[in-house]
């Protein structure tokens, strides 16, 4: 199954494209990219906090604790270089099923529906 990522954005910062950090060596910014099958309409939305080691020091810890898991370290916030490996990413994880895509993407990234119970 092909994958396509068919949205994306900073949280509360709009379109991935057009955002650029007031300091490229200063972020800390949840991702959220929309990804669907090819061919298809739908796509379930994943996130990843987007960080670079200046920027970790701006998150509030919990516990001693910064992020526990969905987290891309950046040496310094570049779109191209995101860009290439959420491209990279999310072809590595095409497979025979939808679910068995959602399982390789879990590895990279937050899924919309972590730890969703049907009633």
């Amino acid at each position: 199954m092909k994958l396509v990522i068919r949205g994306h954005g900073i949280v509360g910062r709009g379109n991935l494209r057009l955002w650029q950090p007031e300091n490229p060596d200063v972020v800390a910014e949840y991702l959220y990219v929309d990804i669907g099958s090819k061919p298809g309409k739908g796509a379930d939305t994943f996130s990843i906090l987007v960080a670079t080691p200046a920027g970790l020091d701006t998150l509030e810890e919990r516990e001693g604790i910064l992020a526990s898991r969905a987290l891309l370290v950046m040496k310094r916030y570049n779109f191209e270089d995101l860009w290439r490996w959420l491209e990279r990413t999310v072809s590595k994880c095409e497979a025979e099923t939808w679910n068995a895509c959602v399982e390789k993407l879990r590895i990279y990234f937050q899924w919309e529906y972590e730890n969703y119970k049907e009633g």
